[in-house]
């Protein structure tokens, strides 16, 4: 597998669990249950988005052949 399809499928791997973060949250709002775990459970949720668009702007890099990588 090359370097772009391990990134893709971390992609994939992260957006699963942005996902289900964000179902779990939203199920933990509608219970009225706000405290310290959904305010957790948001930051590691900001955490994965944040990670998601780092690596897809470098495998759109990687793909267009910048940075000499390819």
């Amino acid at each position: 597998m090359t370097t772009v399809e391990n990134l893709k499928q971390y992609v994939a791997e992260l957006t699963k669990k942005h996902r289900a973060l964000d179902e779990k949250i939203i199920e933990l709002e509608k219970s009225l249950y706000v405290d310290q775990e959904v305010r957790s459970l948001k930051t590691q949720k900001l955490f994965y988005k944040d990670e998601l668009h780092r690596i897809q702007n470098k495998i759109n890099a990687m793909e267009n052949g910048v940075n000499g990588s390819k």
